[in-house]
């Protein structure tokens, strides 16, 4: 949460120390990263033989990961959790978008496996936020023998899905929680399998710039066969950290520990040159990976192509990810503004259709950020903005700007974290 305390009156000796100390605590976290880097490479050729065991483990396409942004930045994203894909990396993540949005990918992989996600998140009133996602793997043309013969009798498939509900809800400025309700489907040749399990996150942001994620998935969760038998799913705990060291410098870091198997480590970083152009790289288990994407504004909207790139640790060959993602902005009309009433003169409809275009639009840049009821942090706090929503600026004191918000009310930011709209 943004919470300028002291800062009405903003005096350069005061402003430099501030940025000096907040520059010592983001070397500091990167110091530490580096640190987990290290302990990474060393344990590396372990991990990778753990990981080649966990492949034969029950539900083992919902530990693959999803979207390409993730996939790029070595699936260190629990601390992350910024998008569509929070339903499934942090469900507490989720409170913190500021409008709808959608992902779509479709990724072909070797020995005809296909792997899905489809996810979308719709922040409802300032309250909470719902997501709805779809995990699946279908593999083909598997043979089938019904004796020792080297001529297959027969082919058939296998159709892994999970259907997760997310919820997600703020307690406090700084605090968020999550949960999944997953619904599991297996269908190999003639039988089949459901099952129900739960996913619950946290996410903990100490300021506009760093925050920290855990996560506990698959709590739980099952396959009961039709044949009568039943095989549960490992449990996987992941714990992650993010910092944005510079404006578009992101860092991020994850453990995570499956039930019965060593430790895993990922890092990830990446990098905004242009707003549209995220570059990406990253370090999972012993492979690297690296992504790329394209912004490309769209009125109030916003449509994002990511890509992806690692190896698959079946055959050891490319593996390329591509998703899209849609960021819906709201075009509702406010309450406060009111269509012209039949009979209104042209006169006048020109006069307010002037005042319209002459008006100040600004976007807020921090993650999260308090409005009080005058300019300073000693007046209340009135309510809380998030990274990209539009507010028009009606004037300004000092350091401080006045805006309006959707609701017909006015209040007072910090102008640090305000952007001019065109």
């Amino acid at each position: 949460m943004t919470d300028l305390k002291g800062m009405t009156q903003m005096r350069l000796p005061t402003h430099t120390h501030r940025r000096t100390t907040l520059l010592s605590l983001h070397v500091t976290v990167l110091f530490l990263t580096l640190i987990l880097a290290s302990q990474t490479m060393a344990q590396a050729t372990r991990l990778d033989a753990v990981s080649q065991e966990s492949n034969g483990a029950p539900g083992v396409f919902l530990r693959m990961g999803v979207g390409s942004r993730a996939f790029g930045m070595g699936n260190a994203f629990t601390g992350v959790a910024d998008d569509a894909s929070a339903g499934y990396w942090n469900p507490a993540g989720l409170d913190y978008l500021s409008r709808s949005q959608f992902e779509f990918m479709n990724v072909q992989l070797p020995f005809d496996r296909t792997f899905n996600f489809v996810s979308g998140a719709v922040p409802i009133n300032n309250v909470l936020t719902l997501g709805l996602s779809w995990v699946g793997l279908r593999i083909s043309g598997i043979e089938g023998r019904s004796g020792n013969s080297a001529t297959p009798e027969y082919f058939f498939g296998n159709s892994q899905n999970a259907f997760l509900v997310s919820l997600s809800k703020s307690l406090g400025s700084h605090l968020s929680l999550g949960g999944n309700l997953k619904i599991v489907r297996n269908t190999l040749d003639q039988d089949a399998a459901t099952g129900l399990g739960f996913d619950a996150g946290l996410m903990l942001r100490l300021s506009n710039r760093i925050s920290f994620g855990a996560l506990v998935q698959d709590i739980g969760t099952d396959y009961r066969w039709q044949s009568g038998f039943t095989e549960g799913v490992p449990m996987t705990l992941r714990l992650g950290s993010s910092v944005e060291i510079y404006d578009g410098v992101l860092i991020a870091a994850d453990v995570s520990k499956v039930t019965g198997l060593a430790p895993a480590f990922h890092l990830g970083a990446e990098l905004r040159p242009a707003a549209v152009l995220p570059l990406r790289i990253g370090y999972s288990d012993n492979q690297l990976t690296g992504g790329l994407g394209f912004a490309l504004p769209l009125s109030n909207h916003t449509l994002e192509l990511n890509y992806g790139y690692a190896s698959d640790r079946i055959l050891n060959s490319d593996v390329h990810r591509v998703s899209l993602v849609f960021a819906l902005g709201t075009k509702s009309r406010p309450r406060y503004e009111h269509p012209a009433r039949f009979g209104t003169s042209k006169r006048t409809t020109r006069k307010r259709s002037m005042r319209q275009e002459l008006r100040q639009m600004v976007s807020i840049s921090a993650r999260t950020l308090n409005v009080r009821s005058g300019p300073g942090t000693g007046y209340r706090k009135i309510a809380q903005v998030k990274r990209g929503q539009r507010f028009e600026l009606l004037g300004n004191k000092g350091v401080w700007r006045k805006i309006r918000l959707r609701n017909g009310r006015t209040g007072w930011v910090h102008g640090r974290y305000l952007t001019e709209v065109d």
